[in-house]
């Protein structure tokens, strides 16, 4: 059955599930239809909506998880053309997980899986900020695309989508949607198939392009726009990369390397900032991070200070971000509306992170729990420790940040 074709945006009210469905069919499901296949496909249909009202979110797939959303462009690194838009009733519950996807010594995938499969089945956890870096070489001697032992993934059969993520996340987190932005690890081979694997496998891996919206619509009327960016061509001088990986030629077919280029992205994320302006949260997420002193202008960060005034400008509620390989914090101050989180302890070996954060816990594998209740007014933060297996979850800091209104 092909469902590709198929559009869904929220639109008008039914039960608190507030929702609309376009259906746009392809010529050959019409022509299905026109043959008397359409009793079948309309049973198929409901019983696709019905799914969405008991899960609370308008984000459909087809059968075996096939996509419903049209593919609109053959470049990855072209945002996506349309907001993708949700709807959850009461309050909404989030993770935060990055740098996750790595076997061998002094790793932490699995307690990290385990406890968060704990804290979820507990919790009632709505979807998964993925903030990328998903998917690690084991052996970083090999070359970085080793059939064997390599860095991302290098197609949307390769088994890691198997060994690091399938079998890996259990209980709630195996069914709801994993909203991904690409880190730099996943560049390093074949970020390309990452993409593809949204749109030809399973859309819980939730990645339509490197740059992409969402519009969620939850509790008492509340809304939240989840703006989801590359960040890699504003950590790495594509003029001075060396390293031998796939980086710096796909920062190039991807038209992601002049300056030019890279203000035409900054430019659209000002632009979907200004059309999201009457939601009560605005978050950007990101693979690289922004805490403390990593917001500075520095050769080291490349061009990523950019991107504070701009949030800034546009009073964004949090930015998400992992990359550093701990759980970090800086909060909005008078100077700046912006919650900076860094949630990069998903089980990749520990390291240092940005200094002066205002809280930061080194050499602690864990992730970051979001809470925001139906009316609104405040969202509530939990970093939890997962060092061990036989533990249960731990938080080890918590914090609020109020409603932009």
């Amino acid at each position: 059955m092909e469902f590709s074709n198929i559009f869904c945006h929220t639109d008008t009210n039914y039960n608190n599930n507030n929702f609309s469905i376009i259906y746009k069919y392809s010529s050959r499901l019409q022509n299905k239809t026109k043959s008397g296949f359409g009793t079948l496909l309309n049973k198929m249909i409901l019983l696709l909506l019905f799914i969405a009202l008991i899960q609370g979110i308008i984000l459909i797939s087809g059968e075996n998880g096939a996509n419903i959303y049209e593919r609109l462009s053959d470049s990855i690194s072209d945002p996506y053309p349309f907001v993708f838009e949700e709807n959850y009733d009461g309050g909404i519950n989030f993770l935060v997980l990055g740098d996750w996807g790595q076997k061998g010594p002094n790793t932490g995938q699995p307690q990290v899986a385990a406890a968060m499969k704990t804290w979820s089945d507990s919790n009632g956890t709505t979807f998964v900020i993925n903030v990328g870096d998903s998917f690690y070489q084991t052996n970083n001697s090999l070359p970085a695309i080793d059939p064997n032992d390599h860095e991302g993934v290098l197609s949307i059969t390769d088994s890691k989508w198997k060994t690091y993520w399938l079998d890996v996340y259990g209980g709630k987190l195996k069914d709801i949607t994993w909203f991904s932005v690409g880190g730099n690890h996943d560049w390093y081979s074949n970020v390309t198939a990452e993409v593809d694997y949204f749109w030809d496998v399973d859309s819980r891996f939730f990645l339509p392009s490197l740059y992409y919206v969402r519009k969620i619509e939850f509790g008492d009327g509340i809304s939240a726009a989840f703006i989801h960016i590359d960040t890699n061509p504003y950590y790495y001088n594509y003029t001075t990369y060396n390293h031998s990986n796939n980086l710096k030629q796909s920062l190039h077919d991807f038209d992601l390397y002049t300056s030019e280029q890279l203000d035409d992205r900054l430019n659209w994320l000002e632009k979907q900032l200004e059309d999201v302006q009457d939601a009560d949260w605005i978050f950007v997420v990101g693979h690289h991070p922004l805490i403390g002193d990593c917001r500075l202008q520095n050769p080291a960060y490349y061009l990523m200070y950019k991107l504070p005034p701009i949030f800034i400008k546009y009073n964004v509620s949090a930015y998400f971000n992992g990359h550093a390989h701990d759980l970090s914090y800086s909060a909005a101050n008078k100077t700046s509306p912006v919650t900076y989180f860094g949630s990069g302890a998903g089980g990749a070996l520990l390291g240092t992170g940005c200094p002066n954060p205002d809280w930061i816990s080194l050499y602690t594998f864990g992730f970051l729990s979001v809470s925001i209740p139906a009316d609104g007014k405040t969202l509530y933060f939990d970093f939890v420790n997962a060092n061990k297996n036989d533990t249960s979850p731990k938080v080890i800091y918590s914090g609020i940040v109020s409603s932009r209104k």
